[in-house]
């Protein structure tokens, strides 16, 4: 018998925290059984009015940053400040980078390369996308939720996850163009504290652009290994590295969860979507493949990595597999190259 893994992975009983400022407002208290739609924190924060990756203007490497800060974390400041200064030939110039804007500086990312200006203070309301009840409620935790959820793990982490960072990154999923299309920049959106689905693949002009609007985590299918070891900000992927096969099935999937709050568990790799939408509704298999015609199976096979297909039959050996790959090709394959999934 073959174990079958599992795509997407539901849980019943999840618990998850939302965090809330001091000057945020709670609209739910302990022992809610909250519905989609009912409004859950009404925050006030001060909404970013400009990004820069630091790298991009002065000639200086994100390591050497913090020593050429002319300004502090909190400042107050006006158009045309020094924010960043660096001497050049031996003192006899200096390059300045000055605040395109007035604001309030954020460093809070400075040691990925980027520094934020913040404008003015502006008001939203988040809404629950799942039905669940609120187990507590207190200034370290947050709100605490239980609800049902869905799972995907995410293969690669980006290296910051080997420091102290906190266990779980919690926002409004969103998926960039259409998830598939290769995208080199990311439209006007502001993705402050959204975890963005960049597509199938990424390329590293978006990851900075939608970095650049505030995204606290960004997800994709794949990117090339060189890039992605290069990168400090919250990156994950879900299928591996260089141009990989990505499933429309998965894409669609994926797509569907756009506008749903989730959250991405750092110290489980997955990525846990707190929404009421259900995938197509199955009965109850079990987990090992009795008959292999008919399963669908994702490729481990270098020459069409992560495709998925179905199976057709099984030659006399039993050790290989006839099957009909979703780009409509047809192949045999050896039984261990393949793994047998299920959404």
């Amino acid at each position: 018998m073959i174990i079958k893994h599992e795509l997407i992975t539901r849980y019943d009983a999840y618990q998850f925290k939302i965090p809330y400022g001091v000057r945020d407002k709670v609209l739910v208290k302990v022992g809610d059984n909250v519905k989609v739609g009912d409004e859950l924190v009404e925050r006030k924060e001060n909404l970013t009015a400009y990004s820069i990756f630091i790298p991009n203007e002065l000639d200086m490497t994100v390591k050497e940053i913090p020593q050429y800060i002319t300004c502090i974390h909190g400042e107050f400041v006006n158009e045309g400040d020094t924010l960043v200064e660096k001497p050049n030939q031996g003192g006899l110039t200096v390059a300045k980078l000055v605040s395109p804007v007035e604001g309030v500086v954020d460093l809070e990312r400075i040691e990925a390369g980027y520094l934020d200006i913040l404008g003015e203070e502006g008001e939203s309301v988040s809404k629950s996308t799942f039905t669940g009840k609120v187990l507590d409620i207190n200034p370290v935790d947050g709100i605490v939720f239980e609800s049902s959820a869905s799972a995907m793990d995410i293969k690669i982490l980006s290296k910051m996850y080997q420091k102290e960072e906190p266990e779980k990154i919690i926002g409004e999923f969103v998926v960039v163009g259409d998830g598939s299309s290769l995208q080199l920049k990311a439209d006007d959106t502001d993705y402050t504290n959204k975890i963005v689905f960049a597509g199938k693949y990424l390329h590293t002009s978006l990851l900075q652009d939608l970095f650049e609007r505030g995204a606290a985590f960004v997800l994709a299918y794949s990117m090339e290994y060189p890039d992605f070891r290069r990168q400090t900000l919250p990156l994950g992927l879900l299928g591996g590295f260089g141009e990989i096969s990505c499933s429309n099935s998965i894409l669609s999937l994926l797509s569907a969860r756009d506008g749903d709050l989730c959250s991405i568990d750092l110290n489980e790799s997955q990525i846990f979507f707190l929404s009421d939408k259900k995938e197509k509704v199955k009965t109850k298999e079990s987990a090992f493949v009795q008959n292999a015609v008919g399963s669908i199976v994702r490729s481990l096979s270098p020459a069409n990595y992560s495709m998925l297909g179905k199976v057709t039959g099984m030659e006399e050996d039993r050790a290989h597999i006839a099957v009909a790959w979703e780009n409509g090709s047809n192949g045999i394959i050896e039984i261990g190259s393949v793994e047998f999934v299920d959404f």
